[in-house]
């Protein structure tokens, strides 16, 4: 009758014996012990050799290394320029903010002097409109000082006026009015053009009204330095010479 003496699911080959085949004992241990001698000798170098598909790389290749190396390397140096992009931005920022301090200073002095600028303009305006006179579509200025007519032109120019033109008998009664109880200088001059002996008003018009005093030489003096006058009793005269108030003119839109 044969009988298993050792069985190991991980061996291919069931070491038997018989006892019917008259074997000697000796021969029986000398067999077991090269069976134990031999399974131990299987079981050393399966210790020692790791199984098929087991993963014996404790470090990773060359070439993974490598790569986690050059990531790194890029994750550094994207560290190392978001800090300068901060930095920058950071200098930036504080050169613009002081930039724009700067201007809000600049521009509060600036509106600081357009304030009184308009103040002091609106308050001369006040002045000056209380000494004009409105009539119809005209605002009308009388001198306090004496000067020839050509100064005395210069200064309603310095006004944004001219001296005053008459074009109808309403008119030539308010002026005569505005202009008593001494004469004025109104803008009639001799024509710079044909025909001769004529004249002209100062904005070059050439309107027909006269009111010349009864008597008066019409024709200009000396061809061209004689100027026009209202007289305080409303009618014209014409000379020279002399240093007389005068009567400045400008429209409503001018004012």
């Amino acid at each position: 009758m044969a009988s298993n003496i050792y069985e190991d699911p991980n061996l291919t080959v069931n070491v038997k014996f018989c006892k019917e085949a008259g074997e000697e004992r000796g021969q029986r241990v000398e067999r077991l012990v090269d069976i134990y001698d031999s399974v131990d000798t299987f079981t050393h170098s399966r210790v020692l050799t790791p199984e098929k598909g087991a993963n014996t790389q404790k470090h990773p290749p060359d070439v993974q290394r490598n790569r986690l190396r050059a990531a790194v390397l890029v994750l550094g140096l994207l560290c190392v320029l978001l800090g300068v992009t901060v930095i920058v931005l950071s200098q930036r920022h504080v050169f613009i903010t002081l930039e724009i301090n700067e201007l809000s200073e600049r521009n509060n002095e600036l509106q600081t002097k357009y304030d009184d600028l308009s103040k002091n303009q609106t308050q001369r305006n006040i002045t000056e409109n209380a000494e004009w006179k409105k009539f119809q579509c005209s605002y009308y200025y009388k001198s306090t000082e004496m000067k020839n007519w050509t100064e005395s032109r210069r200064d309603c120019q310095n006004r944004r006026a001219d001296l005053v033109v008459i074009n109808s008998r309403d008119e030539q009664d308010f002026v005569s009015e505005l202009s008593k109880p001494e004469a004025s200088w109104i803008g009639l001059r001799p024509a710079s053009s044909f025909p001769p002996n004529s004249w002209e008003w100062a904005d070059g018009s050439t309107s027909g009204y006269r009111a010349w005093k009864t008597g008066v030489n019409v024709n200009p003096d000396d061809g061209s330095r004689s100027r026009a006058f209202i007289h305080p009793e409303g009618n014209w005269g014409q000379t020279n010479n002399g240093s007389k108030r005068w009567i400045c003119e400008k429209q409503i839109n001018q004012l």
